[in-house]
């Protein structure tokens, strides 16, 4: 198996001929490829060889892997198949041509922010946001590196690595603290404290995701990580207003509630946001939302 994203053109892995490399991490690579048997196009995610001996590294890749399998919605990445039982595992999963929306923010002259679309593309990781909740999954690392949209400005959320079943009742007094993992620049005040996952926690990082794509900026910053996580806990945000005046009073203050520091301060779920949503403009010269309601 070739070692991390060494693969040449036509190289096979498995039953599937490499084309090229879409993204090369540090901890694993996808790549487009095809299928030999059929000849479809998929993408191919695969653990880097540096990572592949660690026993712990391996068994997060094979839960988002599995996790995957099991979500089926038009606005995730779906995985069809996991192959653990080689040297650097690997899995199958959809095909979507596109670029991930914090390229708009960090590279707006070559990646324009699609604000046109942004309401569209808003609604459709919400809804997707939303039915992973509704299957009892937090996601944990909501941000625009995570939403990816292609020309027509549709979407598709990804990475579930970090990914939690959400506790309920009696489970979120017994089960055990989760680790503190996130993006520090999204992560809830829950999140920081290493409280049991709930959808709340995930209503708070869309927040921030939303209040970014809005306004080509987070709402903190800070010069240490420490810093950052101290804001999120305890610094009082400001508008969206105050950064961009052409953002709609209603948008705004829908924002600023799904980043309070008080989870039931929040909207109820992502379906309120969403039945909300849908009646708002994001900018004022925006067609009004509802004149097309079956676009989504």
């Amino acid at each position: 198996m070739p070692a991390d994203t060494n693969v040449a053109g036509g190289e096979i892995i498995g039953g599937f001929r490499f084309v090229r490399t879409i993204h090369p991490g540090a901890v694993s690579v996808v790549m487009e490829v095809i299928q030999e048997s059929t000849q479809k196009r998929f993408a191919l995610k695969q653990l880097n060889a540096s990572r592949a001996e660690d026993p712990a590294e391996r068994k997060l890749f094979q839960f988002e892997a599995r996790i995957g399998q099991q979500l089926h919605h038009p606005n995730l990445i779906h995985v069809h198949e996991y192959f653990m039982r080689t040297t650097q595992p690997y899995f199958i999963m959809d095909l979507f041509s596109g670029y991930h929306l914090k390229l708009p923010i960090a590279r707006p002259s070559a990646y324009p922010m699609p604000v046109t679309q942004l309401h569209k593309i808003i609604m459709q990781a919400a809804r997707a946001l939303a039915y992973m909740h509704d299957k009892h999954w937090v996601h944990r690392d909501i941000k625009p590196e995570n939403i990816l949209v292609n020309k027509a400005g549709e979407v598709r959320l990804i990475d579930l690595a970090l990914a939690l079943r959400s506790r309920t009742g009696l489970m979120k007094l017994i089960g055990l603290k989760p680790k503190r993992q996130g993006t520090p620049s999204y992560m809830s005040p829950e999140q920081i404290r290493c409280d049991p996952p709930t959808p709340a926690a995930d209503i708070y990082s869309f927040g921030i995701t939303c209040y970014e794509l809005a306004c080509s900026r987070p709402p903190f910053r800070g010069n240490s990580m420490n810093e950052l996580l101290n804001k999120h806990m305890s610094e009082r945000p400001a508008p969206l207003t105050a950064h961009n005046k052409a953002v709609t009073p209603q948008f705004n203050d829908l924002v600023m509630q799904m980043i309070q520091k008080k989870p039931e301060a929040r909207p109820a779920s992502m379906n309120d946001f969403i039945t909300r949503f849908a009646r708002i403009r994001i900018y004022q010269d925006d067609p009004d939302p509802m004149a097309d309601r079956d676009r989504f």
